[in-house]
């Protein structure tokens, strides 16, 4: 899986690698892991590696950290995607209010006025 990231920076097959797992953990289990929990995935012995790891995620647009928060990695473009997901399933079941809700989102991206 490839993540599109907001800035333009590419990232190296290592980076893509981990930013796909930190994807992975957190669609099986719901949130994101703990810098010590990026440090086992990525199969490093230090947490040093995985911190700096994130970091260089960080400063290349693809996740965002919130200081002083345990699980604090947002993964940047992953919730618009579940959330369009979300939306086209709803549309194709024929749920109610699905068009508002995908209305909604559009707005609210200035897709649409």
């Amino acid at each position: 899986m490839i993540i599109e990231t907001k800035k333009t920076s590419l990232l190296t097959s290592r980076q893509q690698e981990v930013l796909d797992m930190l994807a992975d953990f957190q669609r099986r289990n719901g949130y994101p892991p703990t810098q010590k929990e990026v440090a086992q995935l990525m199969g490093a012995a230090s947490p040093n590696a995985a911190t700096d790891m994130l970091r260089t995620l960080e400063k290349k647009g693809a996740i965002s950290l919130s200081k002083g928060v345990a699980r604090g990695i947002t993964i940047n473009g992953i919730a618009r995607e579940d959330e369009a997901v979300s939306l086209l399933r709803a549309m194709v079941e024929s749920e109610a209010k699905s068009r508002d809700r995908a209305v909604a989102f559009l707005k609210g991206r200035g897709a649409i006025a």
